[in-house]
């Protein structure tokens, strides 16, 4: 058997009618058939592709394995190609005629380590389509407006849909197939690590090609968000910042994930409607050419929206978990959460406190409900021994709150975990929102929600009646308003706040020297930032805080907020006399991180922690 000037290199999947349109079109080019073979690789396909290579003029090598992606197929197939020259196609192409035969001459001058991309727009009936007329005039799928014919280009244009270059490169430099196993960034990686050996990419526009294919909105958004999945495995292959769009200097710390999330939550909503205006557009519009305004301003939202994709797969790939899986479906049902309360000779409170709970139980979402009561002396103790859903742990005196909220953590089987006032009032729904907040965020910490009274930007205006019913209809209205939005927060207040039982596992419970109370809520929030979990404020959650109702208590109240901080201050800045409040005070002694092991404060009776987190954490901004 002669050996060919040329190969034909194409991975396919599941798509036997499109391969054989591609032969088909094959058996056409001027170039002679003795000159070419083609290989083709079968990725796996669930019905394996049946090709009867007689009936065509040139000779076909058809092969199969195991599902593995098309750089693993490019691999295999590779090894069997016998022309010095390789052009790789996509299985939906359509070559010009004399496609071939130019690649072939091309492939004769080109200059030494040199790939040659040929033109691959989307067909006349592709371009149907107004959301493909808009791939094309932009930068958004494929960069061609941007592309030069005769022009050097660098790694970020090595596209494997209609390429030549030397096989016996491809042989020395394989795919990289164990970490790119999808049709994405497995060929711009081999072109960067080919641009380090000095390699380019030169554009000729005469090696024309097609795509017989029509991407719909949903899709390419799909793609966007592969797309940051890959290049963030890139990244971590190559350790090149730029590669995510981040400055050389800039690290993939805390903070960049955590503006990620934000914004990836942020456009949550403006992403489905944008996604559903495109793909109206392509029904309305369809067959019809977009005027070039209206292609500019889609294209500008694509764009946004592309980006906001990117994002997702970013945070999918270095956190495991995408957004929108929780914000579209909602948090995961049938998880125990443990609500953890403390009492103290406020039985009415604790009695209205316990109603609330029980009126806003949801079938979706367990709960115990476990109340540490710290000697109360007016029945308060005695009521809640009474109580057949709760469960008592009774303190002979008072041992502050933050002693008796670790007695009832260590007890604690949730997955998730509620710290409560026993003056707080829960409001319908306000589980399932604040599970939702959490569950948004794979590195969510402490979430708290928004009430007539709080601290730390949590109090919202409140001036309407305080019965059950009129709290459930206020708290209903309020979350309609505010539909999932929240507020990175690094510092929380106590009165209602759900967090994470790794949370609990890292940094254990709270300090008891602010006992008996003061500070501990602030202490615990900024262990669980400077561990590395995110805070926030669950704006759609109103849950009702009794005011103190005497002067004489919020009078003592307030001169241990005093005491207390001189506490917290001393602790977190070494500057116990810092001015009451001046969070600002505390931020330069935590800029180098504090280790893992100095956030920890154990619980009574617990066992080791199982935390899997660094031994160093970065800094916060205290205050917010």
């Amino acid at each position: 058997m002669p050996t060919p000037a040329l190969s034909v290199l194409v991975p396919t999947y599941g798509r036997t009618a499109t391969i054989a349109r591609l032969l088909e079109r094959l058996c056409e080019q001027t170039l002679d058939a003795r000159e070419f073979e083609v290989v083709v690789v079968d990725d796996g396909s669930p019905e394996p592709i049946v090709l009867e290579g007689a009936r065509y003029p040139f000779h076909l090598t058809l092969l199969r394995q195991e599902n593995a992606g098309p750089g693993a197929a490019r691999n295999r197939g590779v090894a069997h190609c016998r022309a010095p020259w390789t052009v790789i196609l996509n299985d939906d192409a359509v070559p010009a005629r004399d496609l071939l035969e130019r690649h072939l001459l091309r492939s004769q001058d080109v200059a030494p380590k040199t790939a040659v991309l040929g033109t691959f727009r989307f067909t006349a009936e592709s371009m149907k389509s107004p959301f493909v007329q808009v791939l094309q005039a932009s930068d958004l799928l494929f960069d061609f407006p941007r592309l030069k014919s005769g022009q050097l280009h660098g790694w970020t244009f090595f596209w494997t849909c209609n390429l030549g270059l030397p096989t016996q490169v491809l042989r020395d430099n394989p795919f990289d197939a164990e970490t790119f196993r999808e049709a994405i960034v497995e060929d711009v990686e081999l072109g960067y690590r080919l641009a380090k050996q000095g390699w380019s990419v030169l554009h000729d526009g005469t090696l024309v090609c097609e795509h017989d294919h029509v991407l719909e909105a949903a899709g390419y958004f799909r793609r966007m968000v592969r797309l940051g999945v890959n290049m963030s495995r890139m990244h971590k292959v190559h350790g090149d910042p730029t590669l995510l769009h981040m400055r050389e200097n800039r690290q993939l710390g805390q903070g960049f994930m955590a503006q990620v999330q934000q914004n990836v939550e942020a456009y949550h909503a403006t992403f489905h409607k944008v996604q559903a205006k495109l793909a109206s557009l392509d029904r309305e519009q369809w067959g019809h050419a977009l005027p070039p305004e209206l292609v500019r301003q889609v294209s500008q939202l694509i764009r946004q929206m592309g980006t906001l994709c990117y994002w997702r797969g970013l945070l999918l790939d270095r956190e495991g978990h995408d957004p929108f899986s929780v914000l579209d479906e909602g948090p995961t049902c049938g998880e125990l959460v443990s609500i953890v309360a403390v009492s103290y000779n406020a039985r009415e409170r604790t009695q209205r406190c316990v109603e609330a709970l029980r009126a806003a139980a949801d079938p979706r979402h367990p709960t115990e409900i476990l109340f540490v009561d710290n000697g109360s002396t007016d029945g308060s103790a005695e009521w809640l021994a009474e109580q057949p859903d709760l469960r008592l742990v009774r303190n002979s005196d008072n041992r502050g709150a933050p002693l008796a909220r670790n007695q009832g953590l260590a007890l604690a089987r949730g997955r998730w975990i509620v710290v409560m006032d026993n003056d707080a009032m829960v409001t319908p729904g306000w589980l399932h929102r604040l599970l939702t907040h959490a569950q948004a965020d794979a590195r969510s910490g402490c979430v708290g929600p928004v009430s007539d009274r709080a601290a730390h930007g949590q109090q919202v205006p409140f001036d309407g009646a305080t019965d059950p019913a009129s709290l459930a209809e206020f708290a209903e209205k309020w979350a309609a308003a505010n539909t999932r939005r929240s507020r990175s927060q690094n510092i929380l207040t106590s009165f209602c706040l759900l967090f994470r039982r790794e949370l609990l596992d890292a940094i254990g419970g709270f300090d008891g020297q602010f006992s008996p109370w003061g500070f501990e809520d602030d202490d615990f929030t900024l262990r669980a930032a400077l561990a590395g979990f995110r805070n926030r404020v669950a704006l759609d959650v109103f849950v009702r805080h009794e005011h103190y109702g005497d002067a004489k208590k919020s009078a003592v109240h307030e001169e241990l907020l005093r005491r207390n901080w001189t506490r917290f201050a001393a602790k977190w800045a070494g500057k116990p006399d810092a001015p009451y409040g001046d969070y600002k005070a505390i931020e330069p002694a935590l800029i180098g991180g504090v280790e893992l092991a100095q956030l920890r404060v154990p619980l009574e009776s617990e066992g080791e922690p199982s935390a899997a987190l660094p031994s160093t954490v970065t800094a916060v901004t205290v205050g917010g």
